[in-house]
């Protein structure tokens, strides 16, 4: 076995029995609902950003539910690449510095770049899913912010959803590719 071939067995494994993120994604359909929701209280724009902020410590939880809804072990240890997949995923902890930075000088930027930091994040899925979902969602999400944010100059709440637009199309996406490897798995057997 060649080393293509391993990492290729290796990602499609991962993209299997992960059900390529979908209940991570179920859980941003959630969270991002809950950020518009967040957006159209009539609260002062500092308690909005942090409620917006906080509602990133929402994912695992709402991940592990999902995930017991799409029969989806998250807890997953077998394939070497899922260390990748946690850096991956943990980068955008890191990336919320930004966010805390704009909190205090520029708090009217805070939900756009957030927002842009989340579609950002989801391009390696691309790669470990085997998914150009991914890959289109997320150039989706942060050129449509960048558009809407600094030409069309736009509300609040159009940020989120922009955001949930792009995640729920991109939940659409990964259940055709789930069925779509599904059908292939099956003719190949």
């Amino acid at each position: 076995m060649n080393v293509n071939t391993s990492l290729h067995t290796l990602l499609n494994d991962i993209a299997e029995k992960q059900k390529k993120g979908l209940p991570f994604i179920m859980a941003s359909i959630f969270i991002w609902g809950v950020i518009t929701v967040i957006t159209l209280l009539p609260l002062d724009l500092m308690i909005k950003n942090i409620s917006v902020l906080s509602c990133g410590a929402l994912l695992f939880p709402v991940s592990i539910v999902c995930a017991k809804i799409v029969n989806v072990d998250l807890f997953y240890k077998k394939n070497p690449l899922i260390q990748g997949l946690l850096i991956a995923t943990n980068n955008q902890i890191l990336y919320l510095i930004i966010c805390i930075l704009l909190l205090i000088k520029a708090p009217e930027w805070v939900l756009p770049v957030y927002a842009i930091i989340y579609g950002g994040h989801l391009l390696p899925y691309a790669f470990f899913y085997q998914s150009k979902g991914y890959q289109r969602i997320s150039i989706f999400i942060c050129l449509a912010i960048l558009i809407s944010s600094v030409f069309l100059q736009t509300h609040l709440v159009v940020v989120p959803l922009l955001v949930e637009i792009g995640v729920l199309s991109l939940f659409f996406i990964l259940k055709k590719e789930i069925k779509e490897n599904i059908l292939i798995s099956d003719q190949a057997v």
